[in-house]
């Protein structure tokens, strides 16, 4: 019987190429899709996003938590604003 068969070199080549070509495309598959995640993320945030001064807050009380909200009070200053706004009349 005279068979012929790919000898163990050739065979771990292939083995090798085709290992690779499986994880370079299920790689490529994992970043579109996580890509594909990531924009639908971004664009959901953009839609719950409200820009406003806080200037314009038309109470006192809200204006007070907005600046305690941006840093520009400590909680402690904000405590003492906020007891002497809610016990005027």
């Amino acid at each position: 019987m005279n068979k012929r068969a790919l000898s163990p070199l050739v065979a771990t080549i292939l083995l090798v190429i085709f290992s690779l070509a499986i994880g370079t495309i299920t790689m490529n598959w994992g970043k579109n899709y996580v890509e594909k995640i990531n924009l639908q993320e971004k664009e959901q945030s953009k839609t719950g996003t409200l820009i406003i001064n806080y200037k314009d807050i038309d109470t006192d009380l809200k204006q007070l938590q907005i600046k305690h909200i941006l840093g520009e009070l400590s909680e402690s200053q904000y405590l003492e604003e906020e007891s002497k706004l809610l016990r005027r009349p």
